[in-house]
């Protein structure tokens, strides 16, 4: 009697979420382009469907476009190796030095006078936005393969940038940010995740909407297909950033696709076994590597800082383990910035201006849990948030580094400001015997 009531509540609880989804799918699809494409023959959205039906329904039309085959995977025309044109990479560093600049940034005058100081540190890789939190895009690409509202800002050239950044002796690495998207979490909320109730599920009320459905078949279709476009034009890595799922705010009322799908298989099949978060973030980069394997390009991935403790609370909500992750990445980043760590974390009574420890533990750990041929190159701090910034902090980041073994760093500025820190780096080099004296 129990078992049999447990399973007519969850059938009440998945019928009031699927109703309201279905009401919002159709409010927001009844405009939109694609889908008065789609419903010439009045088929999609017309409210005949049963609703035990209706979420295979949406999988089922997910799957069927130009990057999912009949099981959902990639298809072999886009794992097969390309023989387009020759792609020319540039040789893989044993020690990655770089820096992160914005899509704004590449596009200034001052660009390549950085790229100039950066040289003169002996730095050798350049990522770059392709894709920001915000849900800009800022390369040019085929619209017509996209399914969901997209912001389109043509502001980079990749093969143009790509050729500047090689002339030069760096690496061009693409940094994309995958399911933070306020432009399209704002334009449709059927693409976020829900509350029980069926609405919109957000951060914070204080906030815009800005977290998509980490496992969504359509968010993860059209960030693939954004994968392929920027990878097809010459960049030597694709790094994915926000490739997990949100951490903030009450993430337990937070329903997620393919928690909705597992309950409705395990009520057809009891012998169906749960995902877990980190089951998705897993197949999403193995799906990414196999587009990326096709143009012999990297792929990397930004992790939380706290996620190299790899604790059970920080994997299961985010959804980033490390020994599942990193069976399809060549790199994975983790951001350790000490400004972003409590007092006394790690025992230390000033985390914040004790970077070293930070840095050594993170990246010690990070390599511990991850698997072997996955080299880890953590981001550091390259700002004054919430610290003493000296050339001594900049250069006890970088030695934690190396003594744990790490396989280099990247600098972090969100505003792309880094001369002072280019100048500090270099005199330290010079001093330690890393770059020859003046």
């Amino acid at each position: 009697m129990k078992d049999r009531m447990r399973k007519i509540t969850i059938i009440l609880s998945l019928l009031i979420f699927m109703i309201s989804c279905k009401t919002d799918n159709i409010k927001k699809y009844k405009n939109h382009p694609e889908t008065q494409m789609k419903n010439k023959n009045k088929e999609e959205f017309t409210g005949t469907e049963t609703i035990t039906d209706s979420l295979e329904n949406e999988i089922a039309k997910a799957y069927k476009n130009d990057f999912y085959d009949s099981d959902g995977d990639i298809p072999e025309e886009y794992s097969s190796p390309n023989n387009e044109k020759s792609m020319k990479h540039l040789a893989e560093n044993e020690f990655t030095e770089g820096l992160y600049v914005s899509a704004f940034k590449v596009k200034s005058k001052s660009f390549p006078a950085l790229l100039d100081s950066a040289s003169g540190a002996g730095l050798n890789t350049v990522v770059f936005d392709l894709k920001n939190m915000d849900g800009n895009i800022f390369f040019d690409f085929d619209d017509k393969k996209l399914k969901l509202p997209h912001n389109k800002l043509s502001i980079i050239n990749i093969p143009e940038t790509v050729e500047m950044l090689h002339e030069k002796g760096f690496r061009a690495v693409a940094r994309m940010v995958m399911f933070h998207d306020i432009y399209i979490a704002g334009e449709d909320s059927s693409f976020c995740p829900r509350l029980k109730t069926g609405k919109r599920w957000v951060e914070s009320k204080r906030k815009k909407p800005s977290w998509l459905d980490s496992s969504h078949p359509l968010v993860q279709r059209d960030l693939l297909e954004l994968i392929s476009q920027a990878a097809s034009q010459g960049v030597d890595e694709i790094q994915m950033d926000y490739v997990r799922f949100p951490t903030q705010g009450k993430i337990k009322d937070a329903i997620f696709y393919f928690q909705t799908e597992d309950s409705l298989k395990i009520l057809r099949d009891s012998t169906h076994i749960r995902r877990k978060k980190y089951d998705i973030i897993k197949e999403f980069c193995r799906k990414a590597e196999i587009i990326c394997d096709r143009y012999d390009v990297d792929l990397t991935a930004d992790v939380f800082a706290i996620s190299s403790w790899q604790r059970r609370v920080d994997v299961e909500n985010t959804g980033q383990k490390f020994s599942f992750m990193t069976k399809h990445l060549s790199k994975i980043h983790p951001m350790v910035y000490s400004s972003h760590f409590s007092s006394n974390f790690g025992y230390r009574e000033n985390v914040e201006n004790e970077p070293y420890d930070i840095l050594y533990k993170a990246v010690s750990l990070t390599d511990k849990n991850s698997e072997k041929d996955c080299k880890v190159i953590p981001y550091i701090q390259a700002n004054s948030w919430k610290v003493n910034y000296t050339p001594e902090y900049v250069a006890a980041q970088i030695t934690a580094i190396k003594n744990a073994k790490g396989k280099g760093y990247l600098l972090w500025n969100a505003q792309s400001k880094y001369f002072k820190t280019l100048r500090w780096i270099k005199n330290w080099k010079k001093a330690n015997g890393y770059l020859p004296a003046d």
